[in-house]
């Protein structure tokens, strides 16, 4: 009997995995992670892939472009539309639904949970299919008010999954202390390759080391430290230039900044904005007071740049301490100053670290992170 299943079991295997992702944010990184994850999945036997993303969202053209795979949904634009708008939603499930029956569609991955997905699962479970949702937060960060009054109705979202992924497992702790009826499962951030080309080297004698906050501006993103950290450095005489770009209220740092010369660009940084960000800098600094994993990390160890950060969170498993970066022994601002000198003040340690980064990519690649995403849905979700 053996001889004649495996066969059976061979085609079994074989069979793809009808998947439709889903992020209906409307910019950020996760737009330009799902439009390469589609493509990506578009390229693999193991996947038929189809997504569904706003009209609002800033790369839509480029989901356009995607043919027939594309189910586009209306969202809405501010805070209130999420409310104003919401008389739409009985004619999305349907139409959702409709998509998914049509398409044969096994599981919906929603890729970020959005305000409005907690009230779609009930029609992706009409429709015959399963719905996992990846959570990249399981509290609040501190200070981070609008996530904190989305965080009740997001709850919700893994609540009513069948699967929960997360990022990191840090977040998948946090979660699993809830008793979730779903089972959690980690999975890692994939990279998000911004630039190309030439790998990143130190500057040449007598030229400063420029390092790099990049992202929303929040508390728990910790500024402040990351201020204290380049004073420090500079009074200690290291040739280094600071350079801040995201949206958020500067406070207090902003005239230490200017004070310091660097370089500010205090609004929303869009997509075609961060490969020459990245190009122009040596380090990323994560000076994150808490975490759950970095997205901005991912961006840098995904375009060649070495990272320092604080030990909190998921960060320490994003970095390999010592190969990609340097994880700071605390949370302060001569710790994170240490491991700066430590990284700056060897060239060797910086080349070698570029180098093992660029051989590590392929381990946290979209491929990898569809594999292990497949093998996730198979284990846990798929019928």
């Amino acid at each position: 009997m053996r001889d004649v299943e495996e066969p059976a079991e061979t085609a079994e295997k074989a069979d793809p995995l009808r998947v439709m992702f889903l992020y209906w944010g409307r910019r950020g990184p996760l737009s330009r992670l799902t439009l390469d994850l589609v493509r990506s999945a578009g390229m693999r036997k193991d996947f038929r892939a189809s997504v569904s993303v706003s009209r609002s969202n800033e790369l839509y053209r480029d989901f356009e472009a995607l043919g027939p795979v594309l189910h586009p949904v209306s969202t809405f634009g501010g805070a209130s539309g999420a409310v104003l708008g919401a008389w739409r939603l009985p004619l999305l499930r349907h139409q959702l639904a409709q998509r998914l029956r049509r398409d044969g569609t096994e599981v919906v991955v929603t890729l970020m949970p959005h305000v409005w997905t907690p009230f779609i699962v009930p029609a992706v479970r009409a429709a015959g299919a399963r719905y996992a949702t990846v959570v990249h937060d399981a509290l609040p960060h501190p200070g981070d008010r609008l996530t904190a009054l989305a965080q009740t109705i997001l709850s919700r979202d893994a609540g009513r999954a069948d699967l929960v992924l997360t990022l990191s497992e840090t977040v998948s702790r946090q979660l699993r202390a809830r008793a979730l009826a779903a089972p959690v499962h980690t999975l890692f951030h994939p990279l998000l390759p911004y630039r190309t080309g030439s790998a990143l080297t130190a500057p040449q004698d007598g030229n400063p080391w420029r390092l790099l906050f990049f992202g929303r501006i929040l508390p728990y993103k910790g500024l402040p430290l990351f201020v204290d950290m380049v004073e420090t450095l500079v009074a200690a005489g290291l040739p280094v230039e600071a350079g801040v770009f995201g949206a958020g209220d500067l406070g207090d740092s902003g005239p230490r900044l200017r004070r310091l010369g660097a370089e500010i660009v205090n609004r929303w940084i869009a997509e075609d904005e961060i490969a020459p960000i990245l190009a122009r800098h040596h380090v990323m600094i994560l000076s994150h007071t808490e975490a759950s994993q970095s997205g901005v990390a991912a961006a840098a160890l995904g375009s060649g740049m070495p990272v320092v950060a604080t030990p909190v969170g998921g960060l320490p498993e994003q970095i390999e301490h010592g190969v990609t970066g340097l994880v700071a022994r605390d949370v302060s601002a001569e710790a994170l100053a240490a491991a700066v000198t430590a990284l700056v003040g060897d060239r060797g340690i910086y080349g070698r670290m570029v180098e093992a980064i660029e051989h590590r990519q392929s381990a946290a690649s979209l491929p990898a992170f569809l594999d292990a995403l497949h093998e996730a849905i198979v284990t846990h979700a798929r019928d």
